[in-house]
């Protein structure tokens, strides 16, 4: 027999011998998430030590039991506030909660800064070698093993061996406890439509060849769906959780164009159900790691392509982050989301993104607001944050001025809400004073509108429904066009488009027309190379239709297709036809038209030809003929 088995033997207690060694007084770290130690955390409850101080990374069910005794005798920190796995007992209270980043706590507990006593830890059965395993919960463990004068180990048959850093002799181990028990499980959470809305939204932000990270977040589960046709995932993440494993199984996440960890999906942790136990067991493809090492930013973005993905409470008119109430989970606190951030927006190609309903599931009240409450624990500050998405859009925030993220969060808040929003973003002085009300088409038809088009010559482009953010594109666009082309569009030699004019432009009602725009390049840098519209007189059939295409991009189709664009819509809304002016020197616009299977009806008056068309009164094989 090795040696090793000799010094096993003799370690081996039951749980009340073990808790018997610890002192009045002493300081003990408690594994957490799914593994806690609950055979001893139970023993432990019924020794008669005192003025005990427990720290788990999330509070679990048999450590808060404990500290709701009426005895008192046990009290715990934790670095998720109200945080807990399981059970109905009171979440942990605001001044229990150590607001640590991630990758910081394993250097705290080192140096004893946070000072370790006992630690009292979960592990899978050693190998043939003497060494035993963290299994699920590897993220601040092995520091708080290293730092503790006593290491008590439950050792339970159910924990998975899993590779990575997760190993270490059973000679650290003070005292060993045969602890067979079923791990703790999560259960699968249900998601809503809107849920599933965001999840599509926060899909078209994760490119070919992203590296992932997820927060503490069901937003996982509902982006499963949209992920299966994306191509070389990477996955870099704080937890692993169930509805990652298809993507792994099916090879959308292969991680090969990691530059760290090439091959490997790492994590610090799992949670979930026996199914992920199991399929982590053992598995080279998954690997676990400490946070200080996992979650350093610098690490994070030596990965080209970093996209976090994380939820939030609130987002204020600022950008800035808040978190510290349930939202897609349980868990609540800043864990590992801030150094995600950063790592995202070091990395070269790199996304931060945050999730959040646009209203409270309690009190359905806004939860993009003008500004955080006295009490409010901001998270992530207004730099460290690329894009925020609800159900109703994205908003792309980066160097953007106050003014335009307070804009871009009111386009992407609840409809009820917004007015109120733009209201006192007006008296914080975020928005001009003569900002108008905001206005645009429905969600619905936003979603429904938008689409991608590879144009004449290879152009991928996108063309959506017009925003009142849109303002300074179309103010770009239109200091593009010659005098000629700003002649053609608006009759008239304009040479200054100010913000008074713009901002009634792009506010267009809905039931007042609809305008659609072009737009090239990367989302972070959108440019908009046209724009069509359709205007609506009252009680009118037959709406007044426009364009403006910057010169640079004529020739691709882009008013031809705008046109059609614009013409099934009016269709669908019950208009009988297009009427339009055209002046008479505007030649390519003219051929436009022409090319429309219809009949043009046209009167010429003052240089200017007067259009008319009725979407039922088709060209005769002849008249296309010519």
């Amino acid at each position: 027999m090795e040696q090793w088995k000799h010094k096993y033997a003799s370690k081996v207690v039951t749980a009340e011998e073990a808790v018997s060694n610890i002192r009045n007084g002493d300081r003990i770290y408690l594994g957490s998430m799914c593994s806690e130690p609950k055979i001893v955390v139970r023993a432990l409850g019924k020794s008669y030590i005192d003025d005990v101080e427990l720290l788990q990374f999330i509070s679990g069910s048999e450590a808060a039991k404990l500290c709701t005794d009426k005895s008192k005798r046990f009290r715990i920190k934790t670095f998720f506030l109200g945080a807990r796995i399981g059970g109905s007992v009171a979440p942990i209270g605001e001044h229990d909660y150590i607001p640590l980043f991630h990758s910081q706590i394993p250097q705290f507990l080192r140096n004893r800064r946070i000072p370790i006593d006992v630690a009292i830890v979960q592990v899978s059965p050693p190998d043939r070698f003497g060494q035993v395993s963290l299994g699920i919960s590897v993220d601040v463990t092995l520091a708080a093993i290293d730092a503790a004068r006593m290491v008590i180990a439950q050792v339970n048959p159910n924990m998975p061996r899993t590779l990575g850093d997760t190993f270490f002799p059973a000679d650290k181990i003070t005292y060993l406890v045969d602890g067979p028990e079923t791990l703790q499980e999560l259960p699968e959470e249900i998601l809503e439509d809107r849920e599933e809305t965001i999840s599509g939204y926060v899909s078209e932000l994760i490119e070919d060849g992203a590296v992932l990270q997820f927060g503490f977040a069901g937003i996982s589960r509902g982006l499963m769906d949209y992920l299966r046709d994306h191509k070389n995932l990477g996955l870099h993440t704080e937890i692993f959780t169930d509805p990652l494993m298809g993507l792994i199984e099916s090879g959308v996440i292969n991680n090969s164009t990691k530059k760290m960890f090439r091959g490997k999906s790492v994590a610090t942790c799992c949670m979930g159900t026996h199914k992920l136990y199991d399929f982590v067991n053992n598995n080279s493809l998954i690997e676990l790691h400490p946070s200080d090492v996992l979650l350093d930013p610098t690490l994070i973005a030596a990965n080209d392509k970093m996209t976090a993905v994380n939820l939030a409470l609130q987002v204020d008119l600022r950008g800035q982050i808040r978190q510290g109430s349930p939202t897609w989970t349980a868990f609540e606190g800043s864990g590992g989301d801030s150094d995600f951030m950063r790592g995202a927006s070091l990395s070269s190609g790199g996304r931060s993104i945050v999730c959040l309903r646009s209203t409270s599931l309690r009190s359905g009240n806004s939860t993009i607001v003008p500004a955080f409450s006295s009490k409010s624990a901001v998270i992530m500050n207004r730099g460290e944050v690329n894009y925020v998405v609800t159900e109703y859009g994205v908003a792309y925030l980066t160097g953007k001025s106050i003014r335009n993220r307070a804009m871009a969060l009111i386009e992407i808040a609840h409809p009820d809400h917004q007015e109120d929003l733009l209201q006192q973003a007006r008296e914080l002085g975020y928005l001009y004073s003569d900002q108008i009300y905001f206005a645009g088409v429905s969600p619905q038809t936003r979603r429904r509108l938008r689409m991608d088009r590879v144009l004449k010559g290879g152009l991928k482009a996108h063309i959506r429904p017009l925003k009142p953010t849109d303002e300074s594109m179309m103010r770009d666009l239109f200091y593009n066009l010659s005098e000629s082309s700003v002649y053609f569009r608006y009759f008239s030699p304009r040479r200054s488009m100010p913000h008074a004019n713009l901002q009634k432009y792009v506010n267009l009602k809905e039931e007042d027309g609809i305008s659609l725009v072009v737009t090239i390049g990367p989302r972070e840098d959108r440019k908009m190379i046209g724009e069509a519209r359709y205007m609506v007189e009252p009680g009118g059939d037959y709406p007044d239709v426009a364009f403006i295409v910057d010169e640079n991009y004529q020739r691709r189709g882009i008013a031809g297709a705008l046109l059609h664009y614009l013409i099934g819509i009016a269709q669908e809304r019950g208009f009988k036809g297009f009427k339009a002016d055209v002046l008479y020197s505007n030649k390519p616009m003219m051929r436009v038209f022409e090319k429309l299977p219809y009949v043009l009806e046209k009167a010429i008056a003052d240089g200017v030809i007067s259009l008319k068309f009725s979407f039922d009164h088709y060209k005769s094989e002849a008249d296309s003929r010519e």
